[in-house]
């Protein structure tokens, strides 16, 4: 599955991101990059929990369109050394 993300810098130099596709799905990380990894696993969470209680994923994105959106795509076995291929600039 392929998820658009949109990742901001707060002001004390963490990132912020959330996934349109999944409302509240929300992740941080001190640097860019660990955000990314973190929120391969909010994703995972989410539709784990999602699927448990039977609820649909929705099919496209909602809201505003962010400074920055960049794709992730979630496999089976991620490691953290595959964040250059987990993240594409759209």
């Amino acid at each position: 599955m392929t998820f658009m993300i949109r990742m901001d810098q707060c002001p004390d130099g963490s990132w912020g991101v959330m996934v349109p596709d999944l409302p509240g799905c929300y992740s941080w990380g001190e640097t860019r990059e660990a955000a990314a990894r973190n929120v391969v696993e909010a994703i995972e969470g989410y539709i784990d929990v999602s699927r448990e209680y039977g609820k649909l994923l929705p099919d496209e994105a909602r809201g505003a369109r962010p400074d920055e959106l960049i794709e992730i795509t979630i496999g089976p076995d991620l490691a953290d050394d595959d964040l250059d291929d987990v993240l594409h600039e759209a």
